[in-house]
């Protein structure tokens, strides 16, 4: 079909294709459509133009699908454009790469913020609740992350506000590149862990006491213990409380000294309160243990002797061995091996007598005795 039309104007309604009525050119006041098979598919109706639809709402209306090669521009701004590549997604403002959408060959897929590397900084803006805004940024000149209205964060991570680790056996760990050093966390028996993992090294707890920063407490990795106030930069003292008393075991790391139930000791160790140690009640041949201090024997069941451990490596180890019996039976203190007792190979306990021996380190000595008198 071909039409001639002369130049001027023309006075004309609808158009139709001869053979099908459906296809035509649709004019009305301030309206011109396309149609096919009765469908307006190309409509411009004032200022606005549909495609797909008969009734644009906007300047472009599209009612489905739209396909493109590669760019969507901003109208004199060409360096502000989307770009669609084979899986990928590409938004950049002022020739800066903002946003990247990319579905690579094989997982691991990527969306990218920052794309270009630029200084672009990510900002989530929340409603001004908890610390305000911004719920998140990450700072792209400094590569330091703020949360929950930290805007200028100070460290990689700056959270305004309380952490939450949530999970079963949760964990924080610390690394250099591929190698953990530390770790805090719950274990599988939900105790609360602290533990160092470099061979050798510490965890030590500090203060800052009125500016000076001291150490209170070191687990020593080196040596195999457990050090309160390092002397090179310590507390200096040391306290344990009990239910009804502040100083129930007291250091007094400037003067040297232990008290227990005090505050103020006076001797290299203070004790103000009842005593107790350690008892054995003997009725046969015994071996004194480290753990031992005071020995009675009943010696009324037969001859008994008291055999002492080595006198060397223990300088200044006391034992008190007190008869209870007045039996007829023996009661002999042997020394270790060659080591003597006052000089002596054995030491004879009489009925109802009682000695204190200590160690030199090399022999016992008597430093009490006590003789029953005879009845």
């Amino acid at each position: 079909m071909a039409y001639k039309y002369s130049v001027g104007k023309r006075d004309f309604g609808d158009i139709e294709y001869e053979n099908d009525t459906n296809t035509q050119i649709d004019f009305d006041e301030d309206y011109i459509a396309l149609v096919a098979n009765g469908t307006s598919m190309l409509v411009v109706s004032g200022s606005n133009v549909g495609v797909g639809t008969a009734t644009p709402d906007y300047t472009l209306d599209v009612a489905g699908n739209i396909g493109i090669d590669q760019y969507i521009y901003h109208n004199g701004d060409s360096d502000t454009n989307f770009r669609f590549l084979d899986n990928r997604i590409t938004l950049s403002a002022g020739s800066l790469s903002m946003i990247d959408i990319e579905k690579k060959g094989s997982a691991p897929h990527e969306i990218t913020i920052n794309n270009g590397g630029n200084n672009v900084d990510f900002v989530v803006k929340g409603n001004g609740s908890g610390q305000g805004n911004p719920g998140m940024k990450f700072d792209a000149s400094t590569n330091r992350l703020g949360v929950n209205g930290v805007g200028s964060p100070d460290k990689a991570l700056h959270v305004g506000g309380s952490m939450k680790l949530d999970g079963t056996q949760s964990t924080i760990f610390f690394a250099d590149g591929n190698t953990e050093k530390a770790e805090i966390g719950i274990n599988s028996s939900d105790n609360i862990l602290i533990e160092n993992k470099t061979t050798n090294k510490h965890i030590v707890f500090k203060v800052n006491d009125q500016g000076v920063v001291r150490e209170g407490l070191r687990l020593d990795g080196a040596v195999p213990e457990v050090v309160v106030n390092q002397q090179s930069e310590s507390l200096v003292d040391f306290r344990v409380e009990s239910d009804n008393n502040t100083h129930m075991l007291f250091v007094d790391g400037s003067a040297d000294k232990v008290g227990i139930n005090t505050d103020a000791p006076n001797s290299g160790l203070h004790i103000n309160t009842s005593v107790t140690f350690a008892g054995k009640a003997v009725t046969q041949n015994y071996t004194v243990l480290a753990t031992d201090h005071m020995i009675f024997v009943n010696a009324s069941g037969g001859n008994v002797t008291i055999t002492l451990p080595t006198a060397s490596g223990i300088i200044g180890r006391q034992y008190i061995i007190k008869r209870v019996d007045s039996s007829v039976n023996s009661v002999t203190i042997d020394p270790n091996a060659s080591e003597t007792i006052e000089g002596s190979s054995s030491k004879s306990l009489t009925d109802q007598c009682s000695v204190v021996i200590v160690s030199d380190n090399s022999n016992w000595w008597i430093t009490s005795e006590y003789i029953s008198p005879p009845p």
